[in-house]
């Protein structure tokens, strides 16, 4: 009765690990935070590229190149104030001052919304598809099912797609 019982623990073990290690593979989650890249946005009716840096939740760095008029500008949020910086010129901004549906307020927004975000994630042509919400809206973000790496990001609501690039991870 012994030898039955160890075998069929050893069986049942053996069997687990298979399911998790299948399991596993290409489930990685969306990376949100230690990454830097090339973003391309489509914003209501503007069309913004730029380069995005990313170090911990509620942090962002969005430096714009284009448009031309707003070439040079730099966003960054660092969790308790909003700096904008221009040519030389900084200024802080309340961040209650700034409407959730603004463009840097969306994306930090959909990056801090899918935090921890484990459920609701599909596997599609496109690659892992994570829907989620934020005080912006509904979103969905497009990663590399096995890295995790961005590829793009939806948000209907506030009329703003995300294409991102040139994906690397950074050291927090």
């Amino acid at each position: 009765m012994l030898r039955r019982f160890t075998s069929l623990t050893l069986v049942l073990f053996i069997v687990l690990s298979f399911v998790a290690c299948f399991k596993k593979k290409g489930s990685e989650q969306p990376v949100t935070t230690g990454f830097s890249c090339d973003v391309e946005v489509k914003y209501q009716e503007m069309d913004v590229k730029g380069h995005l840096t990313r170090s911990s939740a509620g942090t962002l760095v969005f430096d714009i190149n284009e448009p031309k008029s707003l070439n040079g500008l730099s966003m960054q949020w660092n969790g308790d104030t909003i700096t904008l910086k221009l040519h030389g010129i900084s200024f802080g901004v309340d961040p209650a001052a700034i409407p959730q549906s603004a463009l840097g307020q969306c994306i930090l927004g959909v990056l801090d919304g899918a935090l921890g975000t484990h459920d609701g994630s599909t596997v599609t042509d496109e690659g892992l598809v994570t829907k989620g919400s934020s005080a912006s809206g509904e979103f969905e973000i497009v990663s590399d099912p096995e890295t995790g790496n961005l590829l793009k990001l939806r948000m209907p609501s506030a009329g703003l797609t995300a294409t991102f690039l040139n994906f690397k991870l950074t050291s927090a």
